[in-house]
């Protein structure tokens, strides 16, 4: 990867990625779908290419975190488009969402896997508690945004796959069956099944 890929956006690359993060959930899930997280650590850079995601509606959606409405753990939900929204679930893992569509809609896309591209290895981003190990974030991120000089974590745009596949939801009980599981169908780093449909 060009070491410039590795530096924070600048301004018309901000203003492409914003409008992508600013659709409703689907649609940016997809959008998402070969951009490139950066992880600062000192003078470390640790990147990964996004291959895997997962979309979440709001507070319609009664899988969502936002489903129950506000508290000030979920706030960075309803934050503006590329809001980082990081959650501890099971006593063990984290789990990086970034906030899309509007500020105020509370949809979110779960990043769910990803692949190498600086500082890690093969299989290191192949889940989303292994994505948020591997990139040493946790929930002190939630609230920072992906263009906020003082984040760690910042976005950049990436190579879109050829072929996505879609699916359910992995690992939820309510409104399991909706289809807004995205992947990169010739991606190793997919974390769970390559079935249904393709795109």
């Amino acid at each position: 990867m060009n070491p410039r890929a590795l530096v924070p956006p600048g301004a018309a690359e901000r203003a492409r990625l914003t409008t992508g993060l600013a659709q409703q959930p689907a649609a940016a899930a997809r959008f998402l779908l070969g951009q490139v997280l950066v992880r600062r650590e000192g003078r470390r850079i640790l990147a990964v290419r996004i291959v895997e995601t997962e979309a979440y509606l709001g507070e319609g959606d009664p899988a969502a975190h936002s489903f129950r409405g506000q508290t000030a753990r979920t706030a960075p939900l309803w934050g503006k488009p590329g809001t980082i929204y990081v959650y501890f679930i099971y006593g063990m893992h984290h789990c990086l969402n970034l906030a899309v569509e509007r500020e105020g809609s509370a949809g979110c896309v779960l990043i769910r896997a990803g692949e190498p591209v600086k500082g890690l290895q093969p299989g290191e981003c192949r889940g989303p508690g292994r994505l948020t190990r591997a990139l040493g974030l946790d929930t002190t991120d939630s609230g920072r945004h992906v263009f906020d000089k003082a984040s760690r974590l910042y976005l950049r745009e990436g190579t879109p796959p050829a072929r996505v596949g879609i699916s359910a939801r992995i690992g939820i009980r309510a409104a399991a069956e909706r289809p807004l599981r995205f992947y990169d169908r010739d991606s190793a780093e997919v974390s769970g099944p390559r079935r249904r449909s393709t795109a």
